[in-house]
Parts: C-alpha cells; sequence; structure tokens
C-alpha cells in the first residue's frame, strides 16, 4: 500500500509541477504519456495538459479544468494538486517514479494473465512484458551544446573507453564494439562459426562480463565437451569415446576449473524459441552479452514459419531493438549461402561477401559489426580458416587466417608472415599436384611387347 501511495503521490506532483510552472511541461511530455498514469484522474488532467500544450494554448487551473470537460467537478481536485506541490523544481525525480510506478502496474496486469493464456497469446504476452521489462526513454536526446559537452568529459577523462574483446587480436584492435551494439558471426555449414563464438564468449567472460549463450542446434553438454577440448588440448575425439590418459584427465580437471571461474558463461539451450522468447530470458538473468546460434533457427512471432525472408528480417528488427534498448550486446551467428557456381575470372571460388548472409538483407542493415568465417581452401574443410570483418561501422575491415585444430576444437590468429608462408606452401602443393595429373608419358608398344594389350598372345 505504501508503494501505491508514493506512486501516487509521485503523479500528482507531476501534474502540480505542470500547472506551477509550464515551463517543465516540455520536459515532461517527452518522457511520459498517458498510459503512465495508473490514476484514471490524473491520466485525465495530463491529456487535456498535453492538449493544450499542443495547441499552443495556456496552461493553468482554470484552461485546464475546461479541457477535461467535466464541469466543476474538477475544480476542488486541481486545487487539491496544487495545495500537495509546493514547487516544479523536483519534476526531475518524479517523473522517473511515476514510469516505474507504471512498468510496475502492467508486469502484473500481464503476469495475471499467463496461467491461462495459449498458443499466440501466450507469446503475445511474453512480448508484451519484455517490452515492459526493457522500457528506457522513448527517444532519449540531446542537444548539440549537450553533445559537445558530452564529448570533452569523455576526451579529458584519463579512463580509456571499454571494448568487447574478442579472443581475436586484429578484431580487438579494430573493432570498437559496446555493450548495446549488435554483431553478426556468419559462416558455411561446418565452417566452425559455433567453435569460434566460443572463443569469444570465453574472452569476454574472463573479461568480466556476464555472457549468456542461447544454442538453437547443439545441447550445453556438447557445447562444454568443445571448451574443455579447447581449453585441456586433449583432441574431442578422445572426449567422445571416453579414451583418456590419467595426465589427461588431470588437463579435464584444470580445464573445468577455467571454464567455471576464470571464463565462465551459461549456456542455454533454446529449440524451438521465438525471438521474445531469448529476449525476456535475457532481460530475466542480467546479460551483459548474449550470443544467438543461430539466427534462421529462431522463430518470430505471428510470422508464417515458410515466409524465411519475413521470419529472418523479424528475428533480426527484434534482436537489434533487444539490443538498444537494454544496453545489451548481441552477437548473432548465421548461415551464409554457399556460391556453389559462383567463379572469379580465373576460375577460383568467389569468397563470401555481407551479400552472402540468408533470406534477409536486414541481417546486414542491422549489424553494427560483421564477421564472416570460412575454410581458407575451398576444398579442404580442414583447411585453415579465414576470419574477414566484412562489416565495420567505426574501424577499417579486414582480414587474417585463422589457425584451425579441429581435434583440438582451437582456433588462433596467425602472425601475417606464417599465414603468407603457409599459404605460399599450399598454393605450391596444389601447383604440383596438378602438373602430376597433367603429366602423361608416351612409348611406343611394338607386336612383341608384353604391355602391349593388342598383340597376339
Amino acid at each position: 500500500m505504501a508503494a501505491l501511495d508514493l506512486a501516487y503521490q509521485a503523479q500528482i506532483s507531476v501534474i502540480g509541477s505542470m500547472l506551477l510552472d509550464p515551463r517543465c511541461i516540455p520536459q515532461v511530455l517527452s518522457k511520459l504519456s498517458p498510459e503512465d498514469f495508473n490514476d484514471g484522474t490524473c491520466r485525465t488532467t495530463f491529456t487535456a495538459i498535453r492538449r493544450l500544450a499542443r495547441d499552443g494554448r495556456p496552461v493553468d487551473s482554470v484552461t485546464v479544468v475546461d479541457a477535461m470537460q467535466g464541469g466543476d467537478r474538477y475544480i476542488g481536485w486541481v486545487r487539491e494538486v496544487l495545495e500537495l506541490t509546493p514547487t516544479a523544481a523536483n519534476v526531475e525525480e518524479y517523473i522517473p517514479m511515476v514510469r516505474r510506478a507504471a512498468r510496475r502496474r502492467r508486469i502484473l496486469e500481464l503476469s495475471e494473465k499467463l496461467p491461462e493464456a495459449e498458443g499466440e497469446e501466450l507469446e503475445a504476452l511474453v512480448r508484451q512484458m519484455a517490452s515492459a521489462l526493457s522500457a528506457v526513454d522513448r527517444m532519449p536526446r540531446m542537444t548539440a551544446a549537450e553533445r559537445a559537452g558530452d564529448f570533452y568529459q569523455r576526451m579529458k577523462g584519463g579512463e580509456k573507453p571499454k571494448y568487447l574483446p574478442w579472443g581475436i587480436p586484429t578484431a580487438d584492435r579494430s573493432v570498437y564494439a559496446e555493450l548495446g551494439d549488435m554483431i553478426l558471426l556468419g559462416g558455411y555449414a561446418s565452417s566452425g562459426k559455433t567453435l569460434l563464438s566460443i572463443t569469444m564468449a570465453m574472452a569476454q567472460a574472463k573479461a568480466g562480463y556476464k555472457v549468456g549463450y542461447y544454442s538453437l542446434e547443439t545441447s550445453p553438454q556438447k557445447m562444454t565437451d568443445r571448451q574443455i577440448a579447447a581449453l585441456s588440448g586433449v583432441p574431442l575425439g578422445r572426449i567422445k569415446t571416453r579414451q583418456f590418459s590419467e595426465e589427461e584427465w588431470g588437463r579435464f580437471a584444470q580445464a573445468a576449473s577455467c571454464a567455471a571461474a576464470t571464463c565462465p558463461f551459461d549456456v542455454i539451450q533454446a529449440a524451438g524459441s521465438t525471438v521474445d522468447d531469448i529476449t525476456a530470458d535475457a532481460i530475466g538473468h542480467g546479460y551483459q552479452i548474449i550470443y544467438v546460434d543461430y539466427v534462421q533457427l529462431v522463430r518470430a512471432p505471428g510470422v508464417r514459419g515458410s515466409d524465411r525472408y519475413a521470419v529472418v528480417t523479424t528475428v533480426s528488427q527484434g534482436l537489434k531493438t533487444f539490443a538498444q534498448s537494454t544496453g545489451t550486446a548481441v552477437v548473432a551467428l548465421a548461415q551464409l549461402s554457399r556460391p556453389e557456381k559462383s567463379r572469379d575470372r580465373a576460375g577460383k571460388p568467389v569468397p563470401p561477401s555481407m551479400h552472402s548472409f540468408r533470406e534477409s538483407g536486414q541481417l546486414e542493415q542491422d549489424a553494427d559489426a560483421a564477421f564472416l568465417v570460412y575454410p581458407s581452401d575451398p576444398d579442404d574443410n580442414g583447411s585453415n580458416r579465414v576470419f574477414k570483418i566484412g562489416k565495420n561501422k567505426e574501424g577499417p575491415r579486414s582480414k587474417v587466417e585463422l589457425a584451425f585444430h579441429g581435434d583440438t576444437q582451437t582456433m588462433a590468429e596467425l602472425a601475417p608472415s606464417v599465414a603468407a608462408e603457409l599459404s605460399a606452401q599450399g598454393r605450391a602443393a596444389k601447383q604440383a599436384n596438378r602438373n602430376r595429373a597433367q603429366q602423361a608419358e608416351f612409348r611406343e608398344l611394338r607386336g612383341g611387347d608384353e604391355d602391349n594389350p593388342f598383340a597376339d598372345d
């Protein structure tokens, strides 16, 4: 009851402040709407004030009572509001109190409907609750003077900005991603994008971020197997078949301790989930960074599953809105389309680009940064990987080669000189193989030659 009384007092104080000092009306109107007022009379009064301000008419106790169209019955109420509000100086404190109370009421109303809801109605309720939980200022803005002052303070401060780590030195140096950004990680099927994302999640967890990994196709147990293989250096096949030595068992213990204490992140089995399921769960658990593996498997509420373009577009927009409204970084994994018949003038397969993201250009548009990973040799899925920064709003685009070890589930950036040497060796080996295949030996077979298949016996 005390909370309700306080909420009512905050609403009264906001209304009274606008009546006492019309100069605060623009500030209130930019941050509150009629739906934020739980009390019906306060809501009616706010609506009347907003209508007067919109029409350019003066706002005072007389004009507001007239605009409320309730006759004399509102005169006493407006007078009481003015008496309960001694000053308009504290209106900035009252506004967030009103919004918090409105959000609390909205969440309670929705939660009461959950037990009996099913199907699309249940999905709609979850979507509305997620929206209520992530409510922020509708359209926060900064004037030119405020932006200039903010820039000066940021540059003057001695603390360096903190950008998200990736575990890939090139990305760490050039991708200035922050909380609230959406980052894409694209790759062909079985190209190693999940493996690379585990490396990235571990680097961010080690840096102190709370990370949630929503896997729509891989179980937490399989994710753990890959992580332990990477941390221990024990081949994944030996883990899967339980054929490991006592010494390797000791390495498992160290790896498990590291995974739990040094670079911990949660893995959520999210098969069949909608974008609203994922974002609502992320809000509830307070994750700072979430991974979604992968977007083409996420369902979109209210969109037919057969319309893949519409589904992926809706999911992408939902994740982007969630990132911006909550300040959560979203790393969305996505499948790339294989250009099976696409070749350049030299006859080589065309490497993937931003246009390779399957089923929706919305992914490319929503991303603040995008990574692509693919085999350096298109004909050898066991070859090293190319890590390409395909989109980078605030930095350069580039690509590097990653040493790929599928047995121990690791990828590591190669120094440019090492990568160049390995590439040269690979090209030389392929050319030698082609030369051997093209070479043929001819010699004349005479009638009596035992190798002559046409000779008479």
